[in-house]
């Protein structure tokens, strides 16, 4: 099943941040079996613990769950922080999400490309002919 991605952020918000970063941490870019309940020896629980096995399978009891990588999340949210508050000094936002300074530059180059409105761009290019 493709799960929506905001499914973590939906957990991070009932569960708390520290639980859920290790769950993301032991089972980045896994698929798991959603057991109906909770059971203290399924891989869920093994990886998850108690609360959030119970949380996810509260969800998607029966099904499988895709979680997402720590590489996908870091790169999202580093994208996130960057357009709420762009004037962040790189260097903390480098040590927040585990990256290097010159990532998050090359983010936030291309964030502005991204943004940059489609005449400008056109002007840009004529003047560099």
């Amino acid at each position: 099943m493709e799960n929506d991605p905001l499914w973590v952020d939906e957990m991070r918000t009932d569960l708390g941040d520290a639980p859920v970063e290790r769950f993301l941490h032991r089972a980045s870019g896994m698929r798991l079996y959603v057991p109906g309940t909770p059971r203290t020896k399924s891989q869920l629980t093994a990886l998850g613990g108690p609360d959030i096995a119970r949380w996810i399978s509260d969800r998607y009891a029966g099904d499988y769950v895709d979680v997402p990588s720590i590489r996908a999340q870091t790169r999202d949210g580093l994208r996130h922080a960057l357009r709420e508050a762009p004037d962040t000094p790189v260097n903390e936002l480098a040590n927040r999400f585990g990256v290097t300074a010159r990532r998050v530059l090359q983010v936030k180059a291309a964030l502005a490309e991204e943004e940059e409105p489609p005449l400008l761009k056109v002007m840009r290019r004529a003047s560099s002919e």
